[in-house]
């Protein structure tokens, strides 16, 4: 059977895989500075027999493999960048890059896919269709999915569906987990820069001070979700950075405020920047100063799509086991790029159970570590899944 045939390639690279992950861990690189890891995928497609493409989104790199009969083209999508974060897990393999870390478990993402690519070039035979194995930069920044889909990644040949992943330490080890429906939340950005008159401290009646009107309108733009979004709608306001001014006795000319809104439903975060502009009209005159909002979408709500998710989740039972492939309870308010994909192409996302016992962590925490199982348990279900997929669109 076939998932027996996957299930003994999968033993017999795991520890390949597993070490491979350490090497990549030892050297974590920032959004569109992935050159040494871009460099090492495209070293291990070749060895492959896969020539890859490079440069695709400034340092994405993409792979092939054609099967033995034409069909369906499936994406399967893993994510390569670190954090500026400084490691404090004492590993062996602990990150050598002082102030980066693979702190969000992207270098087991990349294994993942590159141990899928092993499996099914192995079974080519066994492949109706393409895969196209699409390794992007820049996740953590939001910007790498948009860059490799502005240099045609969905194309030549077109995606049909595609698959993506994200280890999740709140999941057991050896364990997949999925939401039916939404998975994660959109993210928009935005700087907003209030401007006022300078002056000196002892003298602020000479001065409009900004500063006091940023601390005002943080506690005004916070009413936009309680008191403007339905409660039933999950949605997050936050402003993560205040600059302003450059002395204790010295009144600022203006203030940055820097932040982020975060919703499950994409027609909130309309709602909430209009909101907000409303305030900024209607409060900053008041208080005699004058703004500039700058508002960026990052990344749309990622959602399932329910013909690429159901099928996904039987294969992951078929080949892992009933009681290996869990529902999860809510979705996360964090963000996620491959939505950008989802947004375009039929998609399934799913989280690789990494928990390890005894170890209480998070992603995007210097004490974070991912458990080696993950690796051999996503490669066995992301590639069983692509391979259930492709021959469902062949009988179609």
């Amino acid at each position: 059977m076939l998932k027996d045939r996957i299930d003994t390639i999968v033993k017999k690279i795991a520890p390949e895989m597993i070490e491979l992950r350490r090497k990549i861990h030892e050297h974590p690189e920032l959004a569109f500075e992935e050159h040494r890891t871009a460099a090492l995928v495209a070293d291990s497609l070749k060895g492959m027999g896969i020539e890859p493409k490079t440069g695709i989104g400034k340092t994405g790199v993409v792979g092939m493999i054609k099967g033995s009969r034409n069909g369906a083209t499936i994406g399967i999508r893993a994510d390569l960048d670190a954090l500026p974060i400084l490691e404090a897990t004492n590993l062996p393999f602990a990150s050598k890059v002082a102030g980066k870390m693979h702190a969000c478990g992207h270098d087991a993402h990349t294994v993942i896919a590159l141990g899928v690519a092993k499996v099914l070039n192995e079974l080519r035979a066994e492949v109706p269709g393409t895969v196209k194995f699409i390794f992007q930069p820049a996740e953590e920044t939001l910007a790498g999915a948009k860059a490799m889909i502005d240099d045609g990644v969905l194309e030549n040949p077109k995606l049909d569906m595609i698959l993506g992943y994200h280890n999740w330490p709140q999941v057991d080890a050896g364990k997949v987990g999925y939401l039916p429906n939404v998975v994660m939340a959109s993210s928009d950005a935005f700087d907003l820069t209030i401007t006022g008159k300078p002056g000196h401290a002892a003298h602020p009646h000479t001065a409009i001070d900004p500063i006091v009107a940023a601390a005002h309108l943080v506690t005004l733009l916070q009413s936009i979700v309680s008191r403007e979004v339905a409660p039933a709608v999950p949605s997050v306001l936050t402003i993560g950075q205040i600059q302003g001014g450059t002395a204790r006795n010295v009144i600022a000319g203006s203030v940055l405020m820097k932040g982020t809104v975060r919703t499950l439903d994409a027609a909130a975060s309309g709602q909430i920047e209009t909101s907000m502009r409303r305030i900024l009209d209607g409060v900053c005159p008041g208080l005699r100063v004058s703004y500039k909002l700058d508002w960026q979408r990052l990344a749309p709500v990622l959602r399932n799509n329910k013909d690429i998710l159901a099928p996904t989740l039987d294969a992951a039972r078929e080949i892992l086991g009933d009681d290996h492939v869990v529902p999860l309870a809510a979705p996360s308010m964090g963000s996620e790029d491959f939505a950008w994909f989802a947004e375009q192409v039929p998609a399934a996302h799913l989280r690789i159970g990494s928990r390890i016992d005894g170890l209480e962590c998070q992603v995007h925490n210097a004490n974070y570590d991912c458990n080696d199982l993950a690796i051999p348990t996503g490669i066995r279900a992301i590639a069983y899944a692509a391979v259930k997929l492709l021959e469902q669109r062949a009988k179609a």
